[in-house]
């Protein structure tokens, strides 16, 4: 039979068989509807635009997509910009692996940056409304402290100083004793040192109410429990410079 003949064979069966018509038909509306969605499927962010696929919603890339412009993102969207974990790799070959809220780097993440000839260095650590704060997401972390220590406040430079200036301060006030004196004013009766180190402690008694010590040449991270009388303090130092440390105690 030849090809003439088929195919007026073929014109004879459609045109007789409204069933075949549909089947064909309706496959057709749903590859034009799809198409219609997915270009209507928005990255607001400029560096982006130009192919997106993944999940969308309301117009809008949300949920887990892929957005490639003259950069290209992989991970998740929220109203049409990165919200969520994912990987962001701009132009030049660098990559950001992390965190996104709102479109901006957000918390613990990493960024490789690529060398031509040569080997890539990678950069770990915190960030903060796309701005990178540092190694740690705080230069310091309370890991545990006994009941009448009620306050720990913590100010940090960074320097090459490498001290740490512990002041306490008693905030219940000067109290008598049986015998007409006042109690003890609390001190660093003992450091024990879990990680890191410090060469020497220098003490001084500040005024009335408080004592200060300064654990002098540490090296960092530093972490030490601080025996203040019956209290303890847990506390670790991670970046290196200068840090004071107010301790305040009701007894």
């Amino acid at each position: 039979m030849n090809d003439y003949l088929i195919s007026n064979q073929i014109n004879l069966i459609m045109n007789k068989s409204p069933l075949i018509k549909k089947i064909l038909f309706f496959p057709a509306i749903y590859f034009i509807s799809l198409s219609a969605w997915s270009q209507e499927c928005i990255v607001e962010k400029a560096s982006l635009q130009g192919t997106y696929t993944g999940d969308c919603k309301k117009g809008k890339a949300h949920g887990h997509g892929k957005a490639v412009g003259s950069d290209i993102y992989e991970g998740e969207f929220k109203s049409g910009v990165p919200d969520g974990l994912g990987t962001y790799t701009w132009g030049n070959g660098n990559s950001f692996t992390g965190k996104y809220v709102k479109g901006l780097k957000e918390g613990r993440g990493r960024i490789i940056f690529k060398k031509e000839g040569g080997m890539d260095s990678l950069v770990e650590g915190f960030w903060k409304k796309d701005v990178y704060i540092g190694r740690y997401e705080s230069a310091w972390k309370v890991h545990g402290k006994t009941g009448s220590i009620r306050d720990v406040d913590v100010e940090f430079t960074p320097d090459d100083v490498r001290r740490v200036k512990i002041l306490i301060t008693n905030t219940t006030g000067g109290v008598k004793t049986t015998g007409g004196g006042e109690m003890p004013r609390f001190k660093v009766d003992h450091v024990q040192t879990l990680s890191g180190s410090f060469m020497r402690m220098t003490s001084l008694e500040s005024h009335l109410k408080s004592t200060e010590a300064s654990l002098m040449q540490a090296e960092f991270p530093l972490r030490v429990k601080l025996t203040i009388a019956q209290e303890e303090l847990d506390i670790e130092f991670f970046e290196s410079g200068s840090y004071t440390v107010n301790i305040s105690i009701n007894n």
